[in-house]
């Protein structure tokens, strides 16, 4: 059986410096703001983050496929707590008392890590033992491997480091991790370069550089991915970001970024551990703050206090930049699709014919597209407002008189106020009468996501991600005719 060595003695590897978290740093600028906003309202807020810990307690679990759980409950239980009555027979696949043990264990790992940070300690392995412990709870056994190579069940050491090789078999392969008797050293020498050495890296090249290396020494009998989530989550929410979870489609890729980490490739890694970031960003964007309020004259005094907030020179000014940001970004995009108009005509001559239309910010056709835009932003799970600015971007390509598409890039307001742009893309058809010359077009979904970004920062910082986005939808776009073809 092939033999795969997963753990060397911890160092910090510059390169982990080098990898690219442009996607993360052109929004969290919105983040920023809704914090400070959220944080005038602490009953939402610790709502609003008590949902992000129940959806941390669940995946990590099934990650680890401890479990399953129907995604309906799951949904539910995020929303509203994990209370027994929601669960119907089928729902998951052990038993429903031992699943909420479980999800309670889970939940008080990371509520734990949440009171570790406000009282301001400094990572040890104490800490760790302590986290394992709660996590543990009432998780008895675990499996391991005897001489003969069979799996049996042991008992499970809880809050205390491995005794004997807990090496994995995977796809005939042994993943072999620190020895035991190395463990204690090593998990030393991790704490003090997280504690002295990484001062100056990013928020997320910390997470995953200290995700990577404790899975590398895999200090514990079983237990050690929920572990390291944790202490993922550990380093984000000290830097006021949210606790990390893998969504259970992403598992494979989880691992993936993981076993490139392990041969120097960080930024698959990076960009898991950012994805998840700038989807809670996007789940804070989406939360509602709403004002408690009973009668009308509360209602009133609500409006008028907002009225006047909106009025402020301040507040004028804002609006103002960021009218001036969004037309800034649509220049960087029409320009982009410009570019791409003008390859694809070279490469396609007299194959295709290809005209581009763009509407500005508040131009009087900028609210065409306006259903396609609320579908775009249903199918990915957002709010939009629409009251706010947009504008568009369109190609219209065809190939013969009875193949014509329409491609469309829409520029619009992400989430209940003006703090965050999306970028995203739609296609459609268009669909003959054949009595008639008349032409209809259909919609065709995309599952490409948007790109969202901070509408305050500089065009200059978001060119790159832009470029990449407009790219990316063309790529998209010219796949779905090439099927049609």
């Amino acid at each position: 059986m092939q033999v795969k060595y997963i753990w060397k003695p911890v160092e910090f590897d510059t390169a982990w410096n080098n990898v690219n978290t442009e996607k993360f740093d052109n929004i969290y600028p919105s983040w920023e703001r809704k914090r400070i906003e959220l944080g005038k309202e602490p009953e939402q807020f610790e709502r609003f983050i008590d949902q992000l810990k129940r959806k941390q307690a669940i995946d990590t679990g099934i990650i680890e496929q401890m479990y399953d759980l129907k995604r309906g409950v799951t949904e539910t239980f995020i929303r509203e707590g994990f209370i027994d009555s929601y669960l119907q027979h089928g729902d998951t696949d052990i038993a429903p008392n031992l699943l909420m043990d479980y999800l309670r264990d889970n939940f008080d790992a990371i509520d734990f890590i949440f009171d570790f940070v406000n009282n301001n300690r400094a990572l040890s392995i104490s800490y760790i033992k302590e986290l394992h412990h709660l996590i543990t709870q009432h998780q008895d056994s675990t499996e391991a491997i005897d001489t003969m190579g069979n799996y049996i069940k042991i008992p499970l050491l809880k809050g205390q480091f491995k005794l004997n090789s807990n090496n994995l078999i995977r796809d005939g392969t042994i993943f072999s991790y620190c020895p035991p008797e190395q463990v204690e050293s090593e998990m030393d020498n991790l704490i003090d370069i997280y504690n002295s050495k990484l001062e100056n890296s990013h928020v997320l090249v910390k997470a995953a550089f200290l995700h990577h290396a404790f899975v590398q020494i895999h200090p514990f009998q079983d237990g050690n991915g929920r572990i390291a989530r944790l202490l993922t989550s550990f380093v984000l929410i000290r830097e006021r970001l949210f606790p990390f979870s893998i969504d259970r489609n992403d598992r494979t890729k989880y691992i993936d970024s993981l076993e490139c980490a392990d041969i120097g490739n960080y930024q698959s890694l990076v960009d898991i551990i950012a994805s998840n970031q700038i989807t809670s960003i996007g789940r804070s964007l989406n939360w509602q703050i709403v004002t408690n309020t009973s009668g009308y004259d509360s209602v009133i005094q609500t409006f008028e206090k907002k009225l006047k907030d909106y009025r402020i020179t301040e507040a004028e000014q804002r609006n103002q930049r960021i009218n001036e940001n969004m037309t800034s970004v649509f220049s960087v995009l029409c320009n982009q699709m410009e570019h791409f108009k003008n390859d694809l005509i070279t490469k396609f001559k007299d194959q295709t014919n290809i005209v581009s239309h763009y509407c500005a910010p508040n131009e009087s056709s900028a609210y065409f597209y306006s259903r396609q835009i609320v579908d775009y932003a249903n199918q990915h799970d957002y709010y939009v407002n629409l009251s706010l600015s947009k504008c568009w971007g369109r190609f219209v390509i065809q190939i013969d008189k009875n193949k014509v598409y329409r491609m469309i890039i829409s520029l619009h307001h992400y989430g209940y106020d003006n703090s965050t742009f999306a970028i995203g893309a739609f296609l459609s058809k268009a669909v003959f009468n054949p009595v008639g010359a008349d032409r209809k077009y259909i919609d065709i979904p995309l599952a490409l996501p948007p790109l969202t970004i901070s509408s305050e920062k500089e065009v200059f910082q978001l060119e790159s991600t832009i470029n990449q986005q407009v790219e990316s939808s063309v790529m998209t776009v010219l796949a779905y005719i090439a099927n049609e073809l």
